[in-house]
């Protein structure tokens, strides 16, 4: 809730009486707004991240119990985002790389704080709720169960849209159950939230593939809508002779499918893997089958010093299991022997150039510098793309790789089909990015069929340290996760993450700054020496009374979170 302000700030200067001298009013004036933080700015789901944080942190002061603080803040995330238990564990956190906090000793652990509060929901079976009880007249189809068709059919249910999710897997997820392997993500969490879904209304079909066992005609005959959530399942491959035809070849989203579906995987004795993220997770898989894992790492890093600073969680977790990493190569040649994989060749390089996704553009071989890895397993994961399999008839050309979307989430050609998540990639294939898009789609969705207004944009200034007080802030710790021994967790395949501890979790959330946003620190009623502040009833904070002001602005030079400011 916002403070309230009685009088506007005033340009002008004016004269006023003072015991009867005639005495000059300063012509500045504090001024009154909420801000937004640069944490929901940054992420791509526009989570409610500050709110979620102080509706905890400020439990005590509203007479909340820990239990009704948790409960508020999971129903806050689910505004925007219906899996957070999920993203707790596997988003990579953009909100926390521009947490103010960050600037006063370490950004808020947003990321473990979510899951906490993911996972109290599961265990005490909080269910996601509607907006309104009513229904529309109308019906959506969702091809694609991942993040961002499970995003856009939650928003849709919960507005009163009928939504029908068709997936071609026999369980729903998409790569959230294929893609990441259960000691990452447990998928008894997946399944928890997935439940939450369907228990709102959303009807799941599993096992259909659409081209297949049902044509696109037919969806759009019977559907008022539908939201291509078909993610990009499509492995690039290295430019290396024999590849789709020597034995103990993988690509990295094929060997993720297979092990997340329970086949015997016989990686041999030595493996060598390819790439990024992907390919930490089949490293680590790898490991845990009892092979000996070579990692050639994202050839835009030259050096361990330079992977401690800019390598993914992922990447740095495979790192800590005894996994050996070589870096700035690229594979040039396969060893087979009798047909079957034996070993790679590698020359290492220098990068020239980077693409604006940091990815090598342009590269030099270092002459010389070949060397083999023996090798009874390649797992390669170099990039990916979406297959449009099944869905031709609806492209006046099929797309060479990822799908255009306007800026309402149609596909250019045909108003009534809606896209979004990982097809129109490659920038931020981020879980919470298709989760994001999901949202935005559906919300494009309703206003379309409907012609009412769903969401409107977010205008306010986003506020960075320059504008707060942080020097104000008391200076606390952060709070991390914990993890299980690399030495214990690579003999099973068991969740290695742990949740933060009630304590931590509780003092971690007071960390958040409010950026923008009173909460009720008191300061600029302790400095106002006219009077001008007026406290008011808990939740509606204070009322200022400017025409008693004389602009000596410590209100402003004393409000921690910036709310109180000067233009």
């Amino acid at each position: 809730m916002a403070v309230k302000v009685v009088k506007k700030k005033k340009k002008k200067s004016l004269m006023f009486a003072s015991k009867g001298a005639v005495v000059e009013q300063s012509p500045y004036r504090p001024y009154y707004e909420e801000k937004k933080p640069p944490c929901i700015d940054t992420c791509p789901n526009g989570e409610k991240v500050r709110e979620f944080l102080q509706y905890v942190a400020q439990a005590e002061n509203y007479k909340r119990t820990p239990q009704e603080a948790l409960e508020g803040a999971f129903y806050i995330i689910t505004q925007t985002n219906p899996l957070p238990s999920t993203t707790g564990r596997v988003c990579p956190h953009p909100c926390e790389s521009r947490c103010n906090r960050k600037d006063k000793e370490a950004p808020v652990n947003i990321n473990a704080s979510e899951m906490y509060v993911g996972d109290y929901a599961i265990e005490n079976k909080l269910p996601l709720k509607k907006v309104k009880d009513e229904q529309y007249p109308y019906n959506i189809a969702i091809i694609g169960s991942g993040p961002s068709g499970l995003s856009a059919a939650y928003h849709l249910s919960r507005l009163g849209f009928n939504t029908t999710i068709f997936e071609k897997e026999e369980k729903p997820g998409g790569l959230l159950r294929y893609g990441i392997p259960n000691f990452r993500l447990p998928k008894d969490i997946l399944d928890a939230e997935i439940q939450r879904i369907i228990d709102l209304g959303v009807s799941i079909k599993c096992g259909i593939t659409i081209g297949k066992d049902v044509g696109i005609d037919e969806i759009k005959s019977q559907f008022d809508a539908i939201y291509l959530a078909i993610g990009a399942h499509k492995p690039d491959k290295p430019k290396l002779e024999g590849i789709d035809s020597v034995k103990g070849v993988y690509s990295g989203l094929d060997f993720l499918r297979r092990y997340a579906k329970g086949e015997n995987l016989d990686v041999g004795s030595d493996v060598v893997v390819i790439g990024a993220d992907t390919a930490a997770d089949s490293a680590m898989i790898s490991r845990r089958l009892g092979a000996k894992v070579t990692f050639a790492y994202r050839r835009t890093i030259p050096d361990e010093e330079e992977f401690m600073k800019a390598a993914s969680e992922e990447a740095k977790e495979a790192y800590e299991e005894d996994i050996e990493f070589q870096f700035a190569t690229v594979p040039v040649e396969l060893v087979v022997e009798d047909g079957r994989l034996a070993g790679v060749k590698f020359k290492r390089i220098r990068v020239d150039e980077k693409d604006e996704r940091g990815h090598a553009s342009k590269i030099s071989i270092i002459e010389g510098s070949e060397f083999t890895v023996e090798a009874t397993t390649l797992i390669y994961s170099v990039g990916q793309r979406p297959s449009y399999s099944g869905l031709e008839d609806i492209f006046t050309a099929v797309p060479e790789r990822f799908l255009a979307i306007q800026d309402n989430y149609t596909i250019e050609g045909d108003e009534k089909i809606f896209a979004g998540g990982d097809v129109a990639g490659p920038k931020l294939m981020y879980v919470t990015t298709a989760i994001g898009h999901g949202k935005n789609a559906a919300f494009n969705i309703a206003e379309k069929l409907t012609g009412e207004k769903f969401i409107s944009a977010d205008t306010r200034e986003i506020i960075e340290t320059k504008g707060m007080h942080i020097e104000l802030y008391d200076s606390i710790p952060r709070h991390n996760r914990t993890y299980r021994s690399p030495k214990e967790r690579v003999n099973d395949f068991e969740p290695f993450m742990n949740k933060l501890k009630e304590e931590e979790f509780f003092a971690e959330v007071k960390r958040c700054m409010s950026c923008g946003m009173c909460f009720d620190c008191g300061n600029c009623y302790t400095y106002c020496s006219h009077g001008c502040v007026k406290k008011l009833p808990i939740g509606q904070h204070y009322e200022f009374h400017l025409e008693t002001c004389d602009g000596c602005m410590k209100c402003v030079d004393n409000c921690p979170c910036g709310y109180v400011s000067k233009r």
